[in-house]
């Protein structure tokens, strides 16, 4: 194929791929990041072009593509250790502020409230996570499960006790939107 062919074969597939790509790494990471990962994971593209599939394949391709980069981009630099830190410290300092508008013991109770609602098992990994700061490695020794099982029950507990926060309506509004914003990827 001429090279003028390529370059046009290829500029039309990033115009069909490029937001797909984009909004998938920005659900991910961050708008900023997200679209230098696009255009990596497009460049890298553009060098193989020759050797890639030009049918339905080429979207497989793209998006598997991504999903290796982002997960490179969590790993280094440790992103994802300083992510999940920041909102940990997050749910921490949304709780202190919490204290300062609304007593001390409400916030107390209702925390508690929310960790009861969660079985033996989650309330002993949710509080070996939050309380304790504990790696995922320590956690999964602890409880004698795998690291990626503490990290995913770990979330699903996080999940769970926001929800019960959310509709306690002894809460403000301060918060529940500040914990709205409180996610794990």
């Amino acid at each position: 194929m001429p090279r003028h062919q390529q370059t046009a074969t290829f500029e039309t597939s990033v115009q069909v791929y490029w937001d797909k790509l984009l909004s998938v790494a920005v659900a991910k990471t961050n708008a900023h990041d997200a679209f230098d990962i696009v255009q990596d994971v497009l460049v890298a593209a553009w060098e193989k072009w020759e050797e890639l599939p030009k049918d339905e394949q080429l979207e497989f391709y793209l998006l598997n593509s991504l999903k290796y980069r982002i997960f490179n981009y969590y790993r280094s630099a440790g992103r994802y250790s300083a992510h999940l830190k920041r909102l940990e410290d997050m749910l921490t300092d949304t709780i202190e502020e919490v204290s300062t508008i609304e007593s001390e013991e409400l916030m107390e109770t209702v925390l508690k409230e929310a960790i009861n609602t969660l079985s033996p098992h989650q309330q002993k990994l949710f509080i070996l996570r939050l309380r304790h700061q504990y790696s995922y490695k320590k956690i999964a020794s602890e409880l004698d499960i795998a690291p990626g099982s503490a990290r995913v029950l770990y979330s699903r507990a996080l999940e769970q006790v926001k929800d019960h926060i959310r509709t306690n309506p002894a809460l403000s509004a301060q918060l529940i939107s500040a914990m709205l914003l409180f996610t794990i990827p």
